[in-house]
């Protein structure tokens, strides 16, 4: 399978791509997976692409496949819209952030999420629904 797309060369959210070269092809809980990245820490955690184009967290030691986003080019733009949040977050938040700042803040960044892919929140299991949860207990800051 070939991009059209250009891969983050740094690692965002912990999560690292492959070079074109390595990526491959994964079973996972019978459907096919065209891997092409994955947790830097946690080597069974991948980045999988369906046949149809969705993209999935897949968790192999606890069995789970995790929507992330409808095409691979929509997850890089979040991405890069997650590490470009991260970097404006520390001049707007205070030190200590209250709980009703956190939780703005990650509804603004949810709000963003949603214009690149309305289907990022079908669920209180997707990707972006756990990493705007994190945001609103301040884990990710």
């Amino acid at each position: 399978m070939i991009f059209d797309v250009n891969f983050p060369n740094k690692v965002i959210l912990e999560i690292a791509f492959l070079n074109n070269d390595a990526f491959y092809n994964l079973t996972f809980q019978h459907t096919h997976y065209y891997v092409v990245g994955g947790d830097k820490e946690i080597e069974s955690n991948l980045i999988g692409i369906k046949d149809n184009g969705e993209v999935y967290y897949l968790t192999l030691d606890d069995d789970i496949a995790c929507y992330i986003a409808c095409d691979i080019e929509t997850f890089i733009k979040e991405l890069l819209l997650f590490d470009d949040y991260m970097t404006n977050i520390h001049g707007q938040l205070p030190d200590n952030p209250s709980e009703h700042q956190l939780r703005n803040y990650a509804n603004i960044f949810r709000n963003e999420i949603l214009k690149l892919d309305n289907s990022a929140f079908r669920d209180t299991n997707t990707y972006w629904s756990e990493i705007c949860e994190e945001l609103e207990y301040g884990i990710c800051l």
